[in-house]
């Protein structure tokens, strides 16, 4: 049998023995070469989200303290324009009106144009028209501008909207409530303080020189705050057509998705609760409880603030409990709340009723919040976030007149018991809300995981 010949290849043996030769470092680090470029990329993720989450709360908390101010402010000034009781009820609906106009089309436009080039405009036309306040001091010119001010929002709330949607995905479920909180917090807060100090010191025209400052400067730093956002930023899609037609096919989209439209629905029924218990549970408090204006006014106050906080502290519960518990006890805290405000002669329930209240109403726009996102993931952040912007003023008006007309006959304090039997209705109701939202189910799984849970 001949003999088989291995011959060695010299240069073969000096690499095998360089590579047995290396350093123990040099070995970890060929092996674990992976792993390090992993963490690295997700700290620089996790570090890119912190930076767009804190750019964006500054920009919403600054935002908000504008609008606060305003409508603090116009309210001081319509009383000393001496408006009517008619007038004043104008003033204060005017700027839901505007911005139920305009909800839709903006949401066209913020799609075509991009979120960020539509906040620049809508804060600077909005800064021009409080400019001119002051130069014409007459009731129903602060109501013109009031409307055309109504008319500007749209641009900045759908626009701020559209791109927090567009992140919620990678920031986590726990931060929906974030944005709103933030924008509540200067709104419902911190603005009513600092407007009544403006007035007392620089007098209107000089408050109003202040408002429009404070309406500019997001418009300053917002392409900053959206650029944070990096390759998840919203991008205008200029091949899109705005005509009355495309608004049309926006709505059908309410007949064509069950998800957005029983969603919007329960938006809608939560901002009628949450207006018309702003706009009368003083008047209960006084008419009916014999509370001063100080104190009744400190349970809208007390909401406020029960409301901003449950934004910031309970949306890690809906990864952790999932969509139908979670609407379940949003619908039952209402339910409880309205039962507690809706009994008669019993104070101590107002106080405590607020409380429920806030915490239930918080709960339901954190996920109603996520749950336009999902849609938005289909349909387009702009058209979901314009139909969902429409959906909070529909309510307002809603719970404020025609809640407001039927009190009127039945007693005020006595529409919260109504609004007690149909948000335990609601609570059997989730049930069928789950079996719609299956179709998003790996979104929310997304949404969890990113939490760690």
């Amino acid at each position: 049998m001949p003999m088989v010949t291995v011959k060695n290849n010299p240069e073969q043996g000096l690499a095998k023995a360089k590579v047995f030769s290396w350093p123990i470092d040099v070995w970890l680090s060929f092996i674990f070469k992976d792993v390090y470029m992993a963490e690295q990329s997700v700290a620089q993720a996790g570090l890119g989200q912190f930076r767009f989450v804190f750019g964006f709360i500054a920009l919403a908390l600054c935002a908000g303290l504008g609008i606060g101010i305003a409508k603090i402010v116009t309210s001081l000034y319509a009383v000393q324009l001496q408006a009517t009781e008619f007038e004043m009820g104008l003033v204060a609906a005017v700027q839901s009106l505007g911005i139920l106009f305009l909800g839709l089309p903006i949401g066209i436009l913020v799609q075509r144009y991009g979120p960020k080039k539509m906040f620049v405009i809508g804060s600077f036309l909005a800064a021009l028209v409080y400019l001119t306040v002051p130069f014409y001091p007459t009731v129903w010119y602060l109501i013109l501008c009031t409307f055309l001010v109504g008319l500007c929002m749209p641009m900045r709330f759908v626009s701020l909207n559209t791109v927090y949607m567009q992140h919620l995905k990678s920031i986590g479920a726990a931060k929906a409530g974030w944005f709103r909180g933030t924008h509540m917090m200067g709104f419902f807060l911190v603005g009513p303080l600092l407007a009544v100090s403006l007035v007392n010191g620089s007098g209107f025209s000089g408050a109003y020189w202040w408002i429009a400052g404070l309406f500019l400067l997001p418009a300053l730093f917002a392409p900053l705050a959206f650029a944070l956002g990096g390759s998840a930023q919203v991008q205008p899609q200029l091949h899109e057509v705005f005509s009355l037609s495309v608004i049309a096919r926006q709505l059908t989209l309410l007949k064509h998705d069950q998800t957005l439209r029983r969603t919007s629905l329960i938006e809608l029924v939560s901002n009628a609760v949450m207006a018309y218990y702003g706009f009368f549970i003083i008047v209960i408090a006084i008419k009916d409880f014999g509370f001063s204006e100080t104190i009744a006014a400190s349970l809208v106050t007390l909401q406020g603030a029960v409301f901003v906080a449950a934004l910031f502290s309970t949306g890690v519960l809906l990864a952790r409990w999932g969509i139908k518990r979670f609407y379940q006890v949003g619908f039952a805290l209402i339910a409880i709340a309205s039962v507690a405000l809706g009994t008669p002669k019993v104070p101590a329930l107002l106080w405590g009723g607020s409380v429920v209240l806030g915490l239930g109403l918080a709960m339901l726009h954190i996920v109603n919040f996520t749950m336009f996102a999902n849609v938005g993931e289909r349909l387009g952040m702009a058209k979901v976030s314009g139909l969902s912007a429409m959906a909070g003023p529909a309510g307002g008006l809603l719970g404020s007149i025609v809640g407001g007309w039927l009190g009127h006959y039945w007693g005020l304090q006595s529409m919260f018991l109504i609004s007690a039997v149909l948000f335990a209705g609601l609570i059997g109701f989730a049930q069928q809300l789950t079996q719609i939202f299956t179709a998003s189910a790996s979104e929310i799984e997304i949404y969890s995981e990113i939490e760690g849970q």
